[in-house]
């Protein structure tokens, strides 16, 4: 994926990803930028590492195991959000 993807482009990016990897049973669901993924039921341990993988994956991002937290991988903006300050490092 290009570095040139801001954080509203993550997020778009990544709603898409969960919608179509663990909403795909219930279309209809509605889900918001800052739901908590866990909380809501919407993925458990096994899908939160899915998060991650695809983070890597799409955005060239070395995710290390302390980062690993709800902070950063807990809801659709807190993934766009670590993606861009991991993007900001030197």
């Amino acid at each position: 994926m290009s570095e040139t993807v801001g954080g509203e482009d993550v997020r778009k990016e990544m709603r898409v990803f969960i919608e179509d990897n663990f909403l795909y049973l219930d279309p209809d669901a509605d889900l918001a930028d800052d739901q908590d993924l866990l909380a809501a039921g919407i993925v458990d341990s096994l899908g939160f590492v899915e998060i991650v993988e695809e983070v890597q994956a799409r955005y060239a991002i070395n995710v290390q195991d302390v980062e690993i937290t709800e902070e950063n991988f807990g809801s659709v903006d807190a993934i766009a959000r670590y993606v861009e300050r991991k993007r900001a490092e030197p």
